[in-house]
């Protein structure tokens, strides 16, 4: 089946993320969240927090306390501040269908089909965009697997279809793409790109000739320790490391 998803990633600095529950998979979804967007504003609605997300939350953020706190007619049972400017707050209680009216995005990440469910009708109620804890049927989107290697973030979805090989796939490229070089690659490229003059298609012709070595070892049949193509194609050198692939078919 063709996954026909459209990718888009979301500037979670300037919306709002509701997440009902703050167990095991109130644990999961945050911890991919502040992991892929650290400065993310976060409401978590929970009648209780597990031990893990609240050593997840005190490990990755900052205490609240004597940060100014935002004006709210509820009082928060726990507020966490990150490094990028980022916020999660905690309200120590059960899910009210209002709590939707102040999000953009909302995800249901409790162990309770009846609370998911009420989740997912009060954010089709309000046209909310809302994500389903194993609920794919229900899901207006997916937290799929991500790689980010300093400004380059890549992600994959298998359309819900083999979690696992979202998974491994993430592993190869972390160990394909080296943090330093990916970075000074595209920061490289920048550069070369903001340095550019002429019209656009000349402006992307010449990127094109610059870029054209990035998937060599795809090309000629060879393999590349990992990194090795990536590093050899932003100095502009064969990378004598390169290897004969003995799985090519010539």
């Amino acid at each position: 089946m063709t996954n026909q998803l459209y990718p888009a990633f979301f500037r979670l600095d300037r919306l709002q993320m509701l997440v009902v529950g703050a167990g095991q998979v109130g644990e999961e979804k945050l911890s991919f969240i502040l992991k892929s967007s650290p400065n993310a504003r976060v409401t978590v609605v929970a009648p209780w927090m597990g031990e893990e997300l609240r050593a997840l939350l005190e490990g990755q953020t900052g205490s609240g306390a004597g940060a100014q706190e935002p004006a709210s007619p509820e009082k928060a049972a726990g507020r966490w501040y990150t490094a990028s400017g980022g916020t999660v707050t905690w309200y120590r209680r059960e899910f009210n269908p209002d709590d939707v009216r102040e999000a953009d995005l909302v995800v249901a990440a409790t162990n309770f089909r009846n609370v998911n469910h009420s989740v997912w009708e009060a954010a089709r109620a309000h046209r909310r965009l809302c994500n389903i804890a194993d609920t794919p049927e229900l899901c207006d989107f997916y937290l799929g697997s991500i790689v980010t290697r300093g400004p380059l973030k890549v992600a994959i979805s298998t359309n819900g279809q083999s979690p696992t090989f979202a998974k491994r796939f993430r592993q190869w490229l972390e160990a394909e793409l080296p943090e330093v070089e990916t970075t000074e690659l595209i920061d490289g490229l920048k550069v070369f790109r903001d340095r550019l003059t002429g019209d656009f298609q000349s402006k992307v012709r010449e990127l094109n000739t610059l870029t054209s070595g990035l998937l060599a070892s795809v090309r000629t049949g060879h393999r590349c320790p990992p990194g090795g193509c990536l590093v050899a194609s932003a100095t502009g050198e064969e990378d004598p490391t390169l290897k004969p692939d003995e799985n090519t078919l010539n």
